[in-house]
């Protein structure tokens, strides 16, 4: 839609301007003032901006002699620990944790000690059977000496 030349635009405020797209400012003391400013709901469309006959400024607020309440002030919150169980109200808790691991790292060590002198003690008793072994092979075959000594002097005429 153009526009003569000299002809002076129509000003923003104006709500009989016709120009597409015209902009109308208008002073607001809150937030509330630009939602009934708005329209406060939608269109007869359903989705678009509401019509400029719908736009009127909303009753003016009584002002009353008290001041509006403030909002409550918040207090700091302190950081939580993240398990309060480790507080510094609970030394006892820690101590004991402390012996737990203490006691775990202690028979952890013995288990692996005892292991080791249980494969040394395997050895060991191997090492001596084997020579009870030796021991009672020799004594066999002493044994055996000794029987066939006696066997052939028990024979008849086999006496000196």
């Amino acid at each position: 839609m153009g526009r003569a030349e000299g002809a002076v635009p129509a000003e923003p405020g104006d709500p009989d301007s016709s120009e597409s797209g015209a902009i109308s400012l208008r002073p607001v003391e809150s937030i509330s003032d630009l939602y009934w400013a708005s329209g406060g709901h939608k269109g007869t469309e359903g989705n678009g901006p509401a019509s400029s006959s719908s736009l009127h400024r909303p009753p003016p607020r009584p002002m009353s002699p008290v001041p509006p309440p403030l909002l409550p002030t918040l207090r700091p919150v302190p950081p939580a620990s993240p398990c309060p169980c480790l507080g510094p109200g609970h030394p006892l808790l820690l101590a004991l944790l402390a012996l737990l691991a203490l006691s775990s790292l202690v028979l952890a060590t013995l288990a692996i000690y005892l292991s080791v002198l249980q494969s040394q003690s395997v050895r060991a008793l191997a090492q001596w059977l084997e020579s009870q072994e030796d021991a009672v092979r020799q004594l066999r075959a002493a044994s055996r000496q000794l029987w066939a000594r006696l066997n052939t002097s028990a024979q008849p005429g086999g006496h000196r």
